[in-house]
């Protein structure tokens, strides 16, 4: 399962002779200011950017066999707009409730140097939260779901899997076939092959759920990578990408 999530941050040169750009970030739980000591991330952000197509999932080769989908790497054109792209947590310890919380702060602020002296951007604070997503499958042809998803554009694009809920509560949460850990199965083929008998003894319909997360208000482009039953065939396994919709956090 994945434990963080990932999100573009943009700056927009104002000014000609500006040198360098770095993004400064941390998270604390909701209404408190950020401790820059305890925690800081920092990232260079390059004119232009480095973005990532596909980060995480598998896919199926020619034969019908599961192979982990490659990222594909772009590098834009100088433009005069600074791009990074960064990865925050799902969730953060609250030390007040000895608690995880997914309704989080995060804040940032940007670090100019210009005409060689440092400047500083005002500090920048957002609220992170999450909304469950579902797709339900009434005819019993699922074998595997993931929301595909990314923050503000396609900038950013990225796979959580999702789980039936009767898979739980009739096989418990920490059975090895969780939908999650078929990403760090040795034996993939094995792994779909009972997944899907599991699968097919829970009654129709089907509900496959997930979470995504962003900034409170941001808008979230989604669409399904979706895979159907384990078939001893290869070629009758088919996976593809259904739908689409824009969610606003």
């Amino acid at each position: 399962m994945a434990l963080s999530f990932y999100i573009k941050k943009t700056f927009v040169d104002n000014a000609p002779d500006i040198e360098l750009v770095n993004i400064h970030y941390t998270w604390t739980p909701l209404g408190q200011p950020p401790d820059w000591e305890a925690h800081r991330e920092t990232r260079m952000m390059p004119r232009g950017g480095v973005l990532i197509r596909g980060m995480g999932g598998t896919t199926l080769d020619e034969s019908g066999e599961f192979v982990q989908t490659s990222s594909e790497r772009i590098e834009l054109p100088d433009d005069g707009i600074r791009r990074k792209v960064i990865r925050l947590p799902n969730a953060i310890l609250d030390p007040a409730t000895g608690q995880y919380t997914e309704h989080y702060a995060f804040h940032h602020y940007f670090e100019i140097f210009r005409g060689g002296k440092r400047e500083q951007s005002p500090l920048y604070t957002e609220e992170i939260v999450s909304k469950e997503v579902e797709f339900i499958d009434f005819y019993g042809t699922l074998g595997g779901m993931c929301i595909f998803w990314s923050i503000y554009d396609w900038d950013a694009p990225q796979y959580q899997p999702t789980e039936v809920p009767e898979f739980i509560a009739r096989y418990g949460e920490d059975n090895p076939y969780r939908s999650y850990k078929f990403y760090g199965a040795e034996d993939k083929e094995t792994f779909s092959r009972i997944r899907s008998e599991m699968l097919q003894a829970l009654p129709l319909p089907r509900r496959f759920v997930g979470k995504i997360r962003g900034p409170k208000g941001a808008q979230v482009h989604q669409s399904w990578h979706v895979g159907g039953m384990w078939s001893p065939n290869v070629a009758e396994r088919w996976e593809d990408y259904w739908g689409y919709v824009v969610h606003t956090l």
